[in-house]
């Protein structure tokens, strides 16, 4: 996925999810971490390219993906 905005657009569009995450610079990237139990859901977007990749379990990883998919595509 793709998003080009920025990272405090990011964030908003993230936190509609209604998953609770906080965030971590990471130099050249920046990562939401989903604060959910038994889970190691991740978020990584790098700015320049504006490469977004969700991270995890397919349990976890493949609805969040499809529903942040939806959201930045309405």
């Amino acid at each position: 996925m793709i998003f080009n905005g920025t990272l405090e657009e990011l964030k908003t569009l993230v936190n509609s999810l209604e998953v609770p995450c906080h965030w971590e610079d990471k130099g050249v990237f920046e990562m939401a971490v989903f604060d959910i139990d038994d889970s190691n859901l991740r978020l990584n977007w790098w700015p320049e390219t504006g490469r977004l990749e969700v991270m995890g379990e397919p349990k976890d990883r493949l609805p969040l993906q499809e529903r942040l998919k939806s959201l930045m595509e309405s």
